[in-house]
């Protein structure tokens, strides 16, 4: 019986055609980044930069999600660059009023060079990208997001991702959020904007 009920609420929850209420994932986002790696020696390297996203609501619970930052920086008279993207195949189930599940699955690809006396080096990289979490409005004002996100490069990273988002307006906001890892840290300030 409890096997038959716990199959019967997992199955509601993904089979949900409703998303929560207010939480839009058609929008535009634009902002600045900054990173932080811990590198061998205990030095920290900083990078900042912009950052944007696009999103897009697909047929039923399915939406498009892209990101991406360019970063750069100086570290012992080294210039850093650094490109991210992402692009994402997501899914949304509502499990209550106010608050959404999300899956995710894509592709990431970076790519980072690094200039010293005129001498450049360059390192591309891809990899399967993954985001599992939850989206959420705590008020009518105020939106929340907390996921895991894994990308499988040749060293893997498992970020955790939190966001607070307030709303000016009905299609305007600003977000604050952050991606934490053992060697590396991601903040974003973001103007988003829903259509």
């Amino acid at each position: 019986m409890k096997l038959k009920l716990i199959t019967a609420v997992v199955a509601a929850t993904f089979a949900s055609g409703v998303a929560a209420k207010d939480v839009s994932y058609n929008n535009a986002s634009i902002g600045w980044s900054q990173s932080t790696f811990d590198v061998d020696g205990g030095s920290d390297v900083d990078l900042d930069g912009i950052s944007g996203g696009l999103s897009f609501d697909l047929a039923n619970n399915w939406y498009l999600k892209l990101d991406a930052s360019r970063q750069s920086g100086e570290e012992s008279g080294i210039d850093l660059d650094m490109d991210l993207a992402t692009v994402n195949l997501g899914f949304k189930a509502g499990v209550s009023a106010n608050t959404d599940f999300i899956a995710e699955l894509g592709y990431a690809k970076s790519d980072v060079e690094a200039t010293f006396g005129g001498i450049s080096s360059s390192e591309d990289d891809s990899a399967a990208n993954a985001v599992l979490g939850f989206r959420g409005m705590a008020t009518d004002n105020f939106e929340w997001g907390a996921s895991v996100q894994h990308m499988d490069f040749d060293d893997s990273l498992t970020f955790l991702n939190l966001e607070g988002r307030y709303f000016f307006t009905d299609t305007f906001s600003i977000g604050l959020e952050g991606k934490f890892e053992d060697d590396v840290n991601i903040y974003a300030l973001e103007a988003r904007f829903d259509f």
